[in-house]
């Protein structure tokens, strides 16, 4: 099991790696990564409010969706990727985990686990609450939209993060 910074790393069983990418509401800068993490955003430009709107879950989750894990595909490797809400408890949640895959004996390095809560700006976090909470959709998405893009650079420099921590652990 390694840490590091807001990328943890743990195990379970079964072959594949699962890489879970968690954010306060699983919705929005968590599902960013996924898409990069899975090429379903660009990673060299900017995206579209419409290429936002594509990805799987974007703005989508509710409350009752607080920690439960969102199966978002398979990346160019046959990893899993995976999106999580964990409101303000990403380090219990990251803990509970690692500890849960302890009790159960399960395979090191076979559970990523990466926090995007680091690329929130204002914006994200104002028109999350708008469009998640108060069910203000449009109105949420009118800060969603340009939040996502200020944040783009530092999502994707997690996504990258993860990418290098996983060719490592997964070595023989």
């Amino acid at each position: 099991t390694w840490k590091m910074g807001s990328i943890s790393s743990s195990g379970i069983k079964g072959k594949k790696m699962k890489i879970i990418y968690h954010c306060y509401g699983g919705t929005h800068s968590s599902v960013i990564a996924a898409a990069l993490h899975l090429g379903l955003l660009k990673r060299n430009r900017l995206p579209s409010a419409g290429e936002l709107l594509a990805c799987p879950n974007f703005d989508q989750r509710t409350n009752r969706d607080y920690g439960k894990i969102f199966y978002m595909g398979n990346d160019k490797l046959g990893y899993e990727v995976y999106v999580m809400g964990c409101k303000n408890s990403g380090t219990v949640v990251e803990t509970a985990l690692r500890e849960f895959c302890k009790i159960m004996d399960v395979n090191d390095r076979r559970v990523t686990l990466a926090c995007t809560v680091s690329s929130l700006n204002i914006l994200l976090k104002f028109g999350g609450f708008l469009s998640r909470r108060l069910n203000l959709v449009t109105i949420g998405r009118l800060f969603l939209f340009p939040g996502s893009r200020l944040a783009f650079y530092k999502i994707r420099k997690i996504v990258e993060a993860v990418e290098d921590k996983v060719r490592v652990s997964c070595k023989p």
